[in-house]
């Protein structure tokens, strides 16, 4: 099992972060920063979930100090006081994933933590496979390449909707940085000079449609709302991964339960969850870190094929 430690000054948060994980996770909580990096000395931690307005010092400087003692877990900032400068310096001066505003989504809580596991094991993997194959692979060699652009498939019944997120996803902004921390943190050696991802939207009411689509169309990444008349995304997901199963695939909805996504993540393998109404950073983030993800897993199915000696 999972283990996941939570630092809030607040017992009050920490308890609630501990009823909606402790089913699923080995939960470990201190409102004490002290006491937190003492415990971090002995018991190794998969995730952590850090405030950042903590009194004795922030969750910045809290997660610097414990990705020295752990620096293979994965960092996750909570906060009430979202803003693009707090999130980007986070990023770079504490390699955190995510960024969770308060108050906090349920559905999406589950869903973040079961996506940075995931992400977290891939990328474990990918270092071991890296460290033993005769050949260096590097993230920014075919993998990552910024100078393509990526397919991204997105399914609603909403035209507003299909057009915000064309919007979000192509706009070039601020957060240009955010994305590039993020690669740099898949891999140190990823060029500096490289630019931000570009990604080529193509968005449909229909998920037959898109179905179609996905026949001559190979995609990166498949973002699908839950709720849609022709089929539900679970349905149409399903269907998709039968056609493009290297595909990542995003579920967004504002109206999924717990148990929804549960299933997806399980059954379908879900990378990510997005709640409407959603934050550019989020969705762009989300997108992103998909790409990462899937560029990582195709590198490690190369690696692992470079290992495997020919029977004689």
């Amino acid at each position: 099992m999972y283990r996941i430690l939570l630092v809030d000054d607040e017992q009050n948060v920490l308890n609630a972060l501990r009823r909606e994980l402790q089913d699923e996770y080995e939960i470990e909580s201190f409102s004490n920063l002290a006491e937190a990096l003492k415990r971090c000395h002995d018991v190794q931690f998969d995730l952590v979930i850090a405030d950042y307005q903590m009194p004795e010092m922030n969750g910045i400087q809290f997660l610097k100090q414990f990705g020295k003692l752990q620096p293979d877990a994965i960092r996750i900032i909570l906060s009430g006081q979202a803003d693009t400068n707090v999130l980007i310096n986070s990023i770079n001066e504490t390699h955190i994933y995510r960024f969770i505003d308060k108050p906090w989504d349920k559905t999406e809580l589950a869903g973040t933590i079961a996506q940075a596991l995931a992400y977290r094991k891939v990328l474990l993997e990918n270092r071991q496979l890296t460290k033993s194959s005769p050949t260096k692979i590097y993230a920014g060699q075919p993998g990552m390449d910024t100078e393509r652009n990526y397919q991204i498939l997105v399914v609603d019944d909403e035209p507003n909707v299909l057009s915000t997120i064309s919007r979000d996803l192509t706009s070039r902004n601020a957060f240009g940085d955010l994305h590039m921390l993020m690669l740099r943190e898949a891999d140190p050696e990823f060029p500096k000079s490289h630019m931000d991802f570009r990604f080529e939207v193509y968005t449909t009411t229909s998920p037959l449609q898109a179905l179609d689509y996905a026949k001559s169309v190979d995609c990166d990444v498949v973002i699908a709302d839950n709720q849609m008349p022709e089929m539900n995304g679970l349905e149409f997901l399903k269907s998709f991964q039968e056609q493009q199963p290297d595909a990542i695939r995003i579920l967004i909805s504002g109206h999924t339960d717990k148990q929804t996504l549960t299933e997806a993540i399980n059954r379908l393998e879900i990378f990510s969850f997005i709640s409407k109404p959603w934050r550019e950073y989020e969705l762009k983030s989300a997108v992103t870190q998909a790409i990462i993800f899937k560029n990582l897993l195709q590198q490690n199915r190369l690696l692992a094929s470079k290992q495997i000696s020919p029977i004689v």
